[in-house]
C-alpha cells in the first residue's frame, strides 16, 4: 500500500476505518459528515479517503490564506481534475483546449450575449404554451442548455431539432456528477467511460454537420458562412488542423466550455425561482421590474445553496498557515473546505434567506465577518468564476421574462438541498413543480 503524502505535524483526524470508511460517510452525506468532524475535532483536521489526503481548514485565517496560495505551490486546477473531470470526462476531451472560459467571458463579452439569452429564453417560453405544469429544475436544466449554446455555439447548436439532440448527450457528459451523485461516477470508471465517450462522438458529429452547413452556406455567397458568433471564433483558432480533426477540436473546446458554464447555472437558476416563489411580497417587487432585488436574491440563493467542496492540490513542499498552527505539506496533499459549513453561520443571521445580505452582487457592509474568504459564492482571488456576470445576466433575463408572461403558482411548500451532492451550487432532493397560466 502506498503511504499517503505526509502533513507534518498531523493534525487531528477522523475516527474509525481510514480511508473507505472515511470515504463512505463522506459520500453519503458530506456536509454532515464534514460538520460533525469538524464539532469534534476543530477548524483543522485531516480525512483521508479512497487514497486521497485532505486537510480540512474552516478558521478564518487558513481560509484567508487558503485562497491566496499561488497556483504553482497549490493547484486549483489539478485539483477540479482530480475530483471532476478524471472520474467522470475522457481524458481526450480536456487534453488540447484552445479556448478557456477566460476568453469566453472576459472583458465586456458578456453584453453580446444579452440578444442571445433573450431570443433564447423566448424560444423555451414559447414552447410553454398557455399553461400547464413544469418541474422547476428540469425546466431550468433544459433552459440553462439552451442559453449556454445559444451564447458560446450559435444559433443551429441552440435550435431544434439540433438542440434536441444535443441535450441527452450532453448530459450525458455533464461533469457535475461527479459532485451531484458521487457514487455514480464508479460506475462511469467500472465502464472506462464508454457511455461518455459515445456521448462525445454524438456531439463532435453534431458540431461536424454544423460547420460543414455554414461552410457550403459561405462559398455558395462567396463568403467565410460564418455569423461571427464564438463557434466561428473557436473554429478558426484550429485553422492550422486539417479538415476533420479541426471540427473534432472544435466541438471538444464547445463541450469542455458548455460544461464549466454549465455545472452551476441551471441550479443557481432553479433555486432563485424557488425562493421568489416561497416569498411572495419579493415576487411581486421583481414582477414589477425591480432588477437589482432579483440579482441579490440570485446572489443570495446561491450562498445558501453552495454545496463546493473547494480544493487546491499540493505541487511542491509548502508551510501552510491553518490558523494558530503550520503545517509542513508534501506533493499530492489536497488543501480542502466546503463552502457548505460557513456559508450559512459565518454571521449571524445567514442561516435564512435575505436577499439583503447583499448590495448589489457583493455581500452587504453590515454582514460583519472575521475573513470575507468564509463565504463565497463565485469564489475569491484569482480562481473567482469568471462567468459571475454571465450567469447572473442569465438568471435575470431568464426570471424576468418568465414572470412576464405566466402567472406561476408553487405547488411545493419547502425545498431542500440533495443531501449527497459534495460539490457546486445544490440540486433539489425533492421536485419543485409550479403550475403555470399566461398573464393576460
Amino acid at each position: 500500500m502506498v503511504a499517503p503524502p505526509a502533513v507534518d505535524p498531523l493534525p487531528p483526524r477522523t475516527s474509525g476505518l481510514p480511508g473507505v470508511g472515511s470515504g463512505l460517510s463522506l459520500l453519503r452525506d458530506p456536509s454532515g459528515f464534514l460538520r460533525r468532524q469538524r464539532e469534534s475535532l476543530g477548524d483543522t483536521f485531516l480525512v483521508d479517503a479512497f487514497g486521497y489526503r485532505l486537510l480540512f481548514v474552516f478558521s478564518p485565517e487558513g481560509l484567508r490564506r487558503f485562497y491566496e496560495l499561488p497556483e504553482e505551490e497549490a493547484s486549483f486546477g489539478l485539483a477540479t481534475y482530480t475530483f471532476v473531470f478524471k472520474h467522470k470526462v475522457p481524458l481526450e476531451l480536456v487534453l488540447g483546449r484552445r479556448n478557456r472560459p477566460h476568453d469566453l467571458f472576459g472583458g465586456s463579452d458578456v453584453e453580446f450575449y444579452l440578444d442571445a439569452l433573450e431570443s433564447s429564453v423566448g424560444a423555451e417560453l414559447d414552447a410553454l404554451g398557455a399553461g400547464g405544469r413544469f418541474e422547476i429544475f428540469a425546466f431550468a436544466r433544459r433552459l440553462g442548455h439552451r442559453l449556454g449554446l445559444a451564447c458560446w455555439a450559435g444559433t443551429e447548436a441552440a435550435s431544434p431539432p439540433a438542440l434536441d439532440r444535443l441535450i441527452p448527450l450532453l448530459d450525458r457528459l455533464d461533469s457535475s456528477d461527479s459532485f451531484v451523485r458521487p457514487l455514480s461516477t464508479f460506475a462511469s470508471l467500472a465502464s472506462k467511460k464508454w457511455r461518455e465517450r459515445r456521448a462525445m462522438r454524438g456531439v463532435e458529429q453534431i458540431f461536424a454537420e454544423i460547420l460543414r452547413q455554414r461552410g457550403a452556406a459561405g462559398a455558395e455567397r462567396g463568403g467565410s458562412g460564418a455569423p461571427g458568433d464564438f463557434l466561428d471564433t473557436i473554429h478558426a483558432s484550429y485553422a492550422d488542423l486539417p479538415p476533420g480533426e479541426r471540427e473534432v477540436h472544435s466541438a471538444r473546446d464547445v463541450m469542455v466550455l458548455h460544461m464549466g458554464a454549465q455545472s452551476n447555472l441551471y441550479a443557481a437558476l432553479g433555486w432563485t425561482l424557488v425562493n421568489l416563489l416561497l416569498h411572495p411580497a419579493l415576487l411581486d417587487r421583481v414582477r414589477k421590474g425591480d432588477s437589482d432585488l432579483l440579482e441579490r436574491c440570485a446572489s443570495e440563493s446561491i450562498r445558501m445553496a453552495q454545496r463546493s467542496l473547494t480544493l487546491r492540490q499540493v505541487l511542491a513542499p509548502l508551510e501552510f498557515d491553518a490558523g494558530g498552527q503550520k503545517f509542513t505539506l508534501a506533493p499530492g496533499v489536497l488543501i480542502a473546505t466546503m463552502l457548505s459549513l460557513t456559508n450559512r453561520s459565518a454571521a449571524p443571521g445567514l442561516d435564512r434567506f435575505d436577499p439583503d445580505h447583499y448590495a448589489g452582487r457583493r455581500l452587504a457592509a453590515d454582514v460583519a465577518l472575521p475573513a470575507r474568504e468564509l463565504v463565497s459564492t463565485f469564489g475569491h482571488g484569482r480562481h473567482s468564476c469568471p462567468a459571475q456576470r454571465f450567469a447572473i445576466s442569465a438568471i435575470r433575463v431568464a426570471v424576468l421574462r418568465l414572470l412576464e408572461r405566466f402567472e406561476l403558482e408553487p405547488l411545493f411548500a419547502d425545498a431542500e438541498p440533495r443531501r449527497r451532492q459534495i460539490g457546486g451550487v445544490a440540486r433539489s432532493a425533492r421536485p419543485c413543480r409550479v403550475a403555470y397560466r399566461a398573464r393576460i
